[in-house]
């Protein structure tokens, strides 16, 4: 992660990039109070927060590409062929999805104003929403957000620019220069096909060969979807909406950085449950963080 040693927060105080990683990981894994922490590593209240959101910017800021569409890399042409074809070979009735696309929806605490922005009507809290892109391999390959809770899941997408990017780079050329694309699967809210996204037939009367590739890819979405929540059981703080607090907190960074750590640790074990189901390994971890 090239934390520098010592590591220095912008008030001054010093660690080690190991005291630092530690307390930034205890702080996610153990869902633990600045009480906690200052006791178990012997620093005061304000050093501890000061390195937990120094560090938070640092590892955004210097890894911010890797959730974004890393094609140097994770994301090349030729791997988004390969994926494609490991979703195939899983039993997709398909040879041109390459990754899942799905919003998720994280509780926060009530804002001090501007409530009705936050507010979700459909999950009934206030929230931030964040837009996921998972991998067969388990990988998640692109975030973006937040967005506030009440913003609906097309519209997060329009603003993403998520179709352009992959318009521009999710395709490939065959040996006469034809092009082949390839798309991203997401549930009924994306509605309809294009080059770039892929979602169920919709209507009430479906053919038989309708109704068995919208089961088919359903059985799959839904199984990524665990993605999200594999994130939330390896690190509780995430989900514990009552320490996020919209203008006091960087809880945009404290997502996105939960999700680059589960990245890791994907990497690390070299295997989680969706690239058991698709048999797709992701890369070592030294292949994943790159510049």
């Amino acid at each position: 992660m090239e934390i520098p040693d010592p590591f220095k927060t912008r008030e001054g105080y010093s660690f080690s990039s190991v005291e630092a990683l530690c307390i930034l990981l205890y702080r996610f894994r153990m869902d633990a109070d600045i009480h906690d922490i200052t006791s178990r590593f012997d620093r005061s209240s304000c050093a501890v927060s000061m390195v937990i959101n120094d560090l938070l910017l640092f590892l955004d800021d210097t890894w911010s590409h890797l959730l974004g569409f890393d094609s140097d890399r994770l994301l090349s042409r030729q791997k988004i062929r390969a994926y494609a074809a490991a979703i195939h070979a899983a039993g997709a009735p398909t040879e041109t999805v390459w990754g899942f696309i799905d919003c998720t929806i994280r509780r926060i605490c009530r804002p001090s104003y501007l409530q009705r922005i936050a507010y979700s009507g459909y999950k009934h809290f206030h929230a931030m929403k964040y837009q996921g892109v998972v991998l067969p391999n388990g990988l998640f390959a692109n975030l973006f957000g937040p967005f506030e809770g009440r913003r609906n899941d097309n519209a997060v997408l329009h603003d993403s620019g998520l179709k352009e990017t992959c318009r521009k780079r999710a395709y490939t050329r065959d040996s006469e220069g034809r092009e082949q694309y390839y798309q991203l699967f997401g549930d009924p809210a994306y509605v309809g096909i294009s080059r770039e996204l892929m979602s169920p037939y919709t209507g009430s009367r479906l053919s038989e060969d309708q109704q068995r590739f919208n089961a088919k890819m359903s059985h799959f979405r839904i199984e990524v979807e665990h993605a999200f929540a594999v994130a939330l059981n390896q690190w509780p703080f995430l989900d514990h909406w009552k320490r996020h607090r919209v203008y006091s907190s960087p809880i945009g960074r404290y997502y996105r950085i939960g999700i680059l750590l589960t990245n890791s640790m994907t990497c690390l074990r070299g295997r989680n449950q969706i690239s058991d189901t698709f048999r797709c390994p992701p890369p070592t971890l030294e292949e994943y963080f790159h510049h």
